[in-house]
């Protein structure tokens, strides 16, 4: 997916140079690199965020911190990629987030008292069909499948988020979506399941 927002700077500095400060500890250096790189990666992380995200900014200052510290380092090699390397770093970070709050949301509801209206046989029916799905998609053969239906059905992640974090078209997701759901009926249907939610 084509990101809107370039988190190249502005002004294009000597990055070298500017690398070489800051692995050499100049705090100038740091504090110059932010200046120049803090307002793009925001806005990145921004286009890969939920609309209203609260975490924006925290995930925004965790994603400089961790290039800074492997600037410090010098465990950056090509300077020249620094764009690239910011784009796959905002896109891992964020999709990662949500998927760690997903699990966080997962577990704080199983753990939630069942309400009385609830329906207990269709609440047990619902848990059995998606422990079904998870070992069904577990046991798939295609690596993208089971990562794409995985991210889709169980975790609950947005569109936008799946697309970046397996390089997946946004034009194309609804077609890999329902092909891959396909596999997944026909998996299903092979253990007896033939209705999904």
């Amino acid at each position: 997916m084509a990101t809107p927002v370039s988190v190249h700077a502005r002004t294009q500095p000597d990055l070298t140079s500017l690398a070489e400060r800051i692995r050499c500890g100049d705090r100038a250096a740091e504090a110059e690199f932010l200046r120049l790189y803090a307002r793009g990666v925001r806005a990145v992380v921004r286009c890969h965020c939920r609309r209203g995200e609260p975490q924006v900014d925290d995930l925004s200052q965790e994603i400089l911190e961790s290039l800074l510290a492997r600037l410090r380092a010098g465990s950056i090699v090509d300077l020249q990629a620094l764009p690239h390397y910011l784009r796959v770093s905002i896109a891992h970070a964020c999709a990662d987030y949500y998927r760690q709050r997903a699990r966080r949301d997962q577990d704080a509801s199983q753990r939630e008292p069942m309400p009385s209206e609830a329906d207990p046989v269709t609440t047990a029916q619902r848990m059995q069909l998606r422990d079904a799905m998870r070992a069904v998609i577990g046991g798939m053969p295609v690596r993208r499948d089971r990562q794409l239906l995985r991210r889709f059905y169980l975790d609950d992640l947005d569109r936008e988020l799946i697309c970046a974090e397996l390089n997946i078209d946004a034009s194309h997701f609804r077609r890999v979506i329902h092909r891959a759901r396909l596999r997944l009926v026909e998996a299903l249907a092979r253990i007896g399941i033939t209705e999904m939610d």
